[in-house]
C-alpha cells in the first residue's frame, strides 16, 4: 500500500532534495539486503536478490534523470514503479521502511 501522506511529502521537494531522499533510500536498501544474504536461502534468497537489484535500478536511474533534466518517468509514476516491484517481490515492507528511514534524516523532514 503506497502511503500518500509520504508519497505528497515527495512529491512536494524541489529536485535536488528528491535526490538526496532517493540516495538515501537506496543506501538504505542495501542494510536490507545485507540480511538477505544472511536470512535467507535458495529460491527466497535469489528472488529477494532480484527484486533489489530492480528497485535499485529504478532508483539509481531516476537519480540520475533528476540530475541530467532527461530520461525519467514523471515522479508519480516512478513511485507507483518502485512500490510494485517491491510488492511483487514480497519487498514491500522493506521498501516502506527505507522509505520511513530516507524521510527522518536531518534535512528532510
Amino acid at each position: 500500500m503506497i502511503n500518500e501522506e509520504i508519497r505528497d511529502w515527495y512529491l512536494g521537494l524541489p529536485d535536488t532534495q528528491k535526490q538526496i531522499f532517493l540516495a538515501v533510500l537506496s543506501y538504505h536498501l542495501t542494510i536490507h539486503g545485507r540480511s538477505f544474504g544472511v536470512d535467507l536461502v535458495g529460491e527466497k534468497q535469489s528472488e529477494a536478490f532480484k527484486g533489489l537489484n530492480e528497485l535499485q535500478h529504478q532508483i539509481s536511474q531516476h537519480i540520475a534523470g533528476i540530475g541530467l533534466g532527461t530520461d525519467r518517468y514523471p515522479d508519480t509514476v516512478f513511485w507507483q514503479i518502485i512500490h510494485e516491484q517491491a510488492a511483487s517481490y514480497g519487498l514491500a515492507a522493506h521498501l516502506t521502511k527505507s522509505i520511513e528511514f530516507a524521510r527522518s534524516r536531518n534535512g528532510l523532514k
